[in-house]
């Protein structure tokens, strides 16, 4: 009698849950920006497609990527996550700061990879978005960061429209938060 109380239990609580709440968790999540969406091709050949779980969408800022990021929290718990954000947001370095604090906040124990951000001067300047994330980096180990605006500068990839790659840019950018994500955090 107890066990088919436990069992109908366990069998309405499984109802109630959101759905997706009792799946596997992924292994990796992307929050992100149009930077993000261009690399939805390659990336998956990088880290496997089964990994992934993507939650992307062209202009959007650090706070829009903020919500989708609490709204997936709700369904699962990812090993690393990839932020792609920042490219979008004004150019107060305290405001990106918190913003940074409140992503790594949410996400406690997982790995994030987060690209620095390179952008046209009409965009408003990023350096010290740029600085803020390497600081955050230094103070805290789960953070790792892509160094996309190294990669535009040197010239191993090119933005035709000053923001976004070429298919060759976004297969680069893939590989660099690949690499990023197997390499891990360092404890």
């Amino acid at each position: 009698m107890q066990l088919r109380r436990i069992t109908i239990l366990a069998l309405l609580l499984g109802a109630l849950l959101p759905a997706g709440a009792l799946a596997a968790s992924p292994r990796v999540l992307v929050v992100g920006d149009s930077l993000a969406v261009g690399m939805r091709p390659a990336l998956p050949g990088v880290l496997g497609a089964d990994k992934l779980t993507w939650d992307v969408k062209g202009g959007i800022g650090t706070p829009q990527g903020m919500r989708a990021l609490r709204a997936r929290l709700r369904e699962y718990t990812p090993e690393s996550l990839i932020v792609s954000l920042g490219t979008n947001d004004g150019s107060d370095p305290r405001r990106f700061a918190s913003r940074i604090r409140r992503v790594m906040s949410a996400v406690p124990r997982a790995c994030v990879v987060w690209s620095t951000v390179i952008r046209p001067a009409r965009k408003g300047p990023y350096h010290q978005l740029n600085r803020v994330l390497r600081a955050e980096a230094r103070r805290n180990h789960r953070l790792v960061l892509v160094d996309w605006e190294r990669a535009v500068r040197e010239g191993r990839v090119r933005l035709p429209d000053t923001v976004h790659p070429d298919a060759a840019g976004y297969r680069y950018r893939s590989a660099m938060f690949g690499s990023a994500v197997r390499r891990g955090c360092v404890a």
